[in-house]
């Protein structure tokens, strides 16, 4: 038997396993529902119809819903650039049709706010896969130059796309 462990500050102590502060401490016990229509069931979060509750269910806030609530993003994607202003409906239906597929595997990866700017937008995610997902796919279709910072304080990443 193989044991491993990360190392941390103090000596004998474990990490936690998540450093997410969205997350529940001690996990959620059985089925749980959120306002937003998502069921929490077999220890994740799956879409679900909220007509189908069970009796033994609690009510409870997905982690998507409060880091919306809290206006604290996972992930930040700038896309700036004449090319952008150029064809901005067709970049704004990639970003739509990538969000729609990423919610469809994870429903806690969402697009929270979309702000437009002069030369460029900036979208907020509550998922920074979702963030780089986004990025990823408007690089792979328009080219451009794509940027990642990843910030070791907070849970966050910034995308930067400019063409």
């Amino acid at each position: 038997m193989v044991t491993t462990l990360r190392k941390t500050k103090e000596k004998g102590q474990r990490t936690p396993r998540s450093m997410d502060i969205y997350q529940e401490k001690g996990g959620v016990k059985g089925t749980a529902y959120c306002e937003c229509g998502i069921v929490f069931r077999n220890k994740r979060w799956q879409s679900g119809e909220s007509e189908d509750k069970s009796p033994g269910g609690q009510s409870l806030v997905c982690p998507a819903c409060r880091r919306i609530a809290d206006r604290v993003p996972a992930g930040i994607v700038a896309l700036r650039g004449d090319f952008y202003v150029a064809h901005e409906a067709e970049i704004g239906n990639l970003i739509k049709n990538t969000e729609q597929a990423a919610v469809a595997k994870n429903p806690l990866g969402r697009v929270m706010e979309t702000s437009r700017e002069q030369g460029g937008v900036t979208i907020t995610t509550t998922d920074g896969r979702l963030a780089q997902k986004i990025g990823r796919e408007v690089y792979k279709s328009h080219g451009g130059e794509l940027h990642f910072n990843w910030s070791q304080a907070e849970d966050l990443v910034r995308v930067s796309w400019s063409r």
